[in-house]
């Protein structure tokens, strides 16, 4: 069952879109949630070359770039317990901290079940987001617990993020099923339409036999209508377009998939889910 959320929020379009549906999770669930506001300060004050004469100038820009950082995070910190006041939540708490994000959500995280997090959150660090940031990339890899990937704009329908249907990769590999029952265990299937997809380079038939297995055990946990689907390699493109594709067709609130797995969907940091993960508009649970 979902008790605990934590929200980790740099003030980026993506983290308020994380904000938003971590606590749409909390009033559904009547779990604790925590809105952690991260300033890297760090990171702003790291020693660079500068010119003779020109570390007074960097020392200033410093400065100003860290006050303007802890004034972003404080205003997200308070539309997010006004958002959470609205909402009805029972049980909140907002900080802000200072250090590196991938630390802070490390010891953080020891007390919740569920990390959600903005795909594009920056935290501070400078460049372009062309993949996924850094810092998102590095509590991905390292964090033991779930992790919901929020993107910047849900292109989907405007629903219930706790009712809206789901699709889930699965391949039957360890790393998928773990993402599967912690899903399930979480309680984040119960009540909902859950599509599961499984690919196999043999046999379609051997792919939906897998995919209903999944399902079977979805169902026992509450599901309210689960569907196998079950592929094979003259059936689908590439994994990642398969995945993308069905998230197109049937445009579920949520995606979930396992990390490091080997067979199928591919390992998470392979070229299937890194490509998912730079191009899906819909929220990923990501477990391994």
């Amino acid at each position: 069952m979902l008790r605990s959320i934590l929200i980790a929020l740099d003030g980026s379009p993506s983290s308020l879109q994380a904000a938003g549906l971590g606590l749409e999770l909390a009033r559904h669930h009547k779990a604790h949630v925590d809105g952690l506001g991260i300033v890297n300060s760090a990171w702003i004050q790291r020693p660079e070359a500068v010119p003779v004469g020109g570390m007074a100038y960097k020392t200033a820009l410093d400065l100003k770039e860290l006050q303007s950082a802890a004034e972003r995070v404080d205003a997200v910190l308070r539309d997010f317990r006004e958002r959470a006041g609205r909402a009805g939540i029972p049980s909140f708490d907002i900080r802000e901290v200072d250090g590196s994000p991938l630390q802070v959500v490390e010891i953080e995280a020891a007390s919740h079940d569920l990390i959600v997090l903005g795909r594009n959150s920056m935290f501070d660090v400078d460049g372009e987001i062309c993949e996924l940031p850094l810092c998102v990339d590095l509590i991905i890899r390292g964090e033991p617990r779930p992790v919901l990937l929020v993107p910047e704009a849900d292109r989907g329908p405007r629903h219930d993020a706790s009712q809206a249907p789901v699709l889930v990769a699965f391949d039957g590999s360890p790393a998928s099923s773990r993402a599967v029952h912690m899903f399930a265990l979480l309680g984040l299937g119960a009540g909902r339409v859950v599509h599961v997809v499984t690919l196999d380079r043999l046999s379609s038939g051997r792919a939906e036999e897998t995919a209903r297995r999944a399902c079977a055990l979805l169902r026992r946990h509450g599901a309210a209508e689960t569907h196998a689907i079950g592929l094979g390699d003259h059936e689908a493109g590439t994994p990642a377009e398969t995945i993308l594709g069905l998230a197109k067709a049937l445009r579920p609130g949520m995606i979930v998939m396992g990390a490091y797995g080997t067979r199928g969907i591919q390992e998470i940091f392979g070229s299937c889910t890194r490509e998912v993960l730079n191009a899906c508009p819909t929220p990923l649970f990501l477990h391994h």
